[in-house]
């Protein structure tokens, strides 16, 4: 009987303060921002072989190489929490699957296509509780070929890096109480931004970097293999 009451109050509580909570995670998304390209950080945490990559002549040994650092290096798994926007979250493992490479919308440039997969514990506000997600999204990020105002060699050109909201995933794991699934569900929904620029904070400079110290000759050549014909998604 007393644990049952205790499920009782603690359900009534859950009911009575799901609006605020649901308000703080809301301001806490409205707060997040895309940040600047911090490379001090990055390079530190990339240990990145430029020499290596920068001698990569084709894509194939290109992509291994940038798939290889990236999940080698230590960019978001952490064992203490990061405050973002007045959210608590800390990520536990966290993987690049795969690089995919297609042409762009314009046909001018290569769209590279990260899809990740993803642990975090996220702190509720309101309550303290930690709660686990799983999570599954794509990065997407173009590159083009330019040629030096100055040198007039070519170099690589890097444009916009985003996340797919539309395709994000993020499921709850050891689901228990129905109310309480009810409740992290809602949660679940506005935390989708939040997580996708969450995401986009860590792992986009550190990409950026990469494709900067890239061999141009690389994409040049990926460009042109795309231009001339279809290709594997995945190649």
């Amino acid at each position: 009987m007393f644990q049952l009451g205790s499920l009782v109050v603690l359900c009534g509580l859950l009911i009575g303060t799901s609006e605020s909570l649901l308000g703080e995670l809301g301001k806490a998304v409205n707060d997040l921002n895309v940040l600047p390209l911090a490379s001090g950080d990055v390079t530190q945490n990339l240990n990145l072989d430029v020499g290596s990559l920068q001698q990569a002549t084709n894509w194939p040994s290109a992509k291994d190489n940038i798939l290889e650092t990236l999940n080698r290096a230590d960019l978001g798994n952490s064992k203490s929490f990061t405050s973002w926007g007045g959210l608590l979250l800390r990520v536990n493992k966290f993987r690049v699957l795969d690089i995919q490479a297609g042409l762009s919308s314009n046909g001018k440039d290569v769209d590279l296509k990260l899809p990740l997969a993803l642990d975090i514990t996220v702190v509720l506000p309101g309550f303290g509780n930690t709660v686990d997600f799983a999570v599954s999204l794509d990065l997407i990020n173009s590159v083009t070929v330019k040629n030096n105002a100055m040198s007039g060699l070519p170099e690589v050109a890097i444009g916009k890096c985003s996340s797919n909201t539309d395709k994000i995933s993020i499921s709850l794991l050891g689901r228990r109480f129905g109310l309480i699934n009810s409740l992290l569900d809602r949660v679940s929904a506005l935390l989708t931004n939040a997580v996708s620029l969450l995401l986009q904070n860590i792992l986009c400079p550190a990409l950026q970097y990469i494709l900067s110290v890239l061999n141009a000759n690389v994409i040049q050549g990926l460009l042109s293999n795309l231009l001339s014909g279809p290709l594997p998604l995945s190649v």
